[in-house]
């Protein structure tokens, strides 16, 4: 038996413990039922009997979040609410700010857009406008050499592929040649095959001390690699004098 005292009270809390009585909880969880959820439950179906929402779930998962927030300001101070307010205030004034620049930023980008569109077609219209020259189909006069020597496309002047020369070696040499290359900035980032066909066309020279490998302003015909020694680079000075500038040693390279 329940009896209603008004339309927004739920069971009086003498209805609810005879029912509680016949629940085998302790008197400590009767208790927390009747001082603690029966009054936030009354309130909450009174408030929901009187909206009748269409979808009553989502409505009291609102109006329980809507409890606690209030619940929880009643907790904070005066300084506290004040403070939270003026928070809220300058969120609320940047935001309007940022959705005022997203705004005029589109705004200029569809007046680029439009610009833009308009400068296309205006080039295009000028394309179409431009007239040739009166005399662009005047013939050109011809000052080149109005005949050239067929030798020049002979079968002499046809490229050929190239084909490397192979010079005998033994493996102790080629190994040498290698261990030589590879300290070479030129030659170290070779693949193996193209190492050994650049091996393979090079030829050992023996030298002694004092001897000229190559002399200033001759025609370069061959790249040296240094094995072993070091040699000095000589540039000779208007006044005849040679002066060093710079001592090539192993892996080194020098020459054309």
């Amino acid at each position: 038996r329940v009896s209603w005292t008004q339309p927004s009270s739920f069971p009086c809390s003498s209805a609810a413990m005879d029912g509680l009585d016949a629940l085998r909880i302790s008197e400590e969880k009767k208790k927390y039922i009747i001082d603690s959820l029966n009054p936030i439950l009354e309130e909450m179906v009174a408030d929901c009997i009187h909206k009748m929402p269409k979808d009553p779930v989502p409505y009291m998962l609102d109006w329980l979040e809507t409890k606690r927030v209030t619940e929880e300001d009643k907790m904070l101070s005066a300084e506290e609410k004040e403070r939270l307010k003026k928070e809220n205030e300058e969120l609320s004034l940047t935001v309007n700010k940022v959705k005022g620049q997203v705004q005029e930023a589109a705004k200029m980008a569809h007046d680029d857009d439009g610009a833009g569109g308009a400068r296309e077609e205006s080039e295009e219209e000028d394309d179409e406008d431009d007239e040739p020259p009166a005399d662009w189909e005047k013939p050109i006069e011809n000052r080149a050499r109005q005949s050239v020597s067929a030798e020049a496309y002979g079968e002499w002047n046809a490229k050929k592929a190239f084909v490397p020369p192979v010079i005998a070696k033994s493996d102790e040499q080629k190994d040498r040649l290698k261990a030589c290359l590879i300290k070479s900035f030129l030659f170290s980032n070779l693949e193996s095959n193209d190492l050994n066909i650049v091996i393979g066309a090079m030829k050992e020279v023996n030298t002694t001390a004092g001897q000229r490998v190559i002399n200033q302003g001759e025609n370069g015909d061959f790249l040296f690699v240094i094995e072993s020694g070091k040699l000095e680079c000589l540039i000779k000075k208007p006044d005849g004098a040679e002066s060093c500038v710079k001592t090539c040693e192993a892996g080194d390279v020098f020459g054309e």
